[in-house]
């Protein structure tokens, strides 16, 4: 893999981006989490700057069980975290936030290549959230199928 600029929220969509919807349907048909949000126009939980969600390119995907459509294993969200991780750049990954893990959660971006695990507190509901959040880079809009089908087939 190698590091790419990181975008995070650069404008706010119209609406829900078809190619980014598409990988968070199959994100949820293969690993059994279920989607928890992706399009809303707000600002990030706890701050006044706009979320990544408001431009269409990122979402949130929980293992939460019943009475949810989630498995209840955190397990299955750490296999979808690795494949997200193994697939980065084919998929455009640009951030995988795992909200769960102690002390403060850990993040995967795109302009490190790398996961770090938090010291201190970097967003709200770490730790023990049951969802990870993900983003996405614009490019993946201009040729989605292309994408998924190529790093769908591991």
């Amino acid at each position: 893999m190698a590091k790419r600029p990181y975008t995070g929220y650069d404008k706010t969509a119209s609406g829900k981006l078809a190619g980014f919807e598409t990988l968070i349907d199959l994100l949820e048909a293969h690993f059994g989490l279920w989607n928890n949000g992706t399009y809303g126009v707000r600002a990030k939980r706890g701050k006044s700057s706009m979320s990544v969600h408001a431009t269409g390119r990122a979402g949130d995907l929980s293992w939460r069980g019943a009475p949810y459509r989630g498995t209840g294993n955190y397990q299955d969200a750490l296999r979808m975290m690795e494949w997200l991780t193994e697939h980065a750049d084919a998929l455009e990954i640009e951030a995988i936030f795992d909200y769960f893990p102690k002390p403060w959660g850990r993040g995967y971006k795109c302009d490190r290549d790398a996961w770090v695990t938090y010291d201190k507190k970097a967003f709200s509901g770490a730790p023990g959230g049951d969802w990870v959040h993900i983003e996405i880079s614009i490019v993946i809009q201009r040729t989605p199928s292309s994408i998924l089908t190529t790093s769908s087939n591991t």
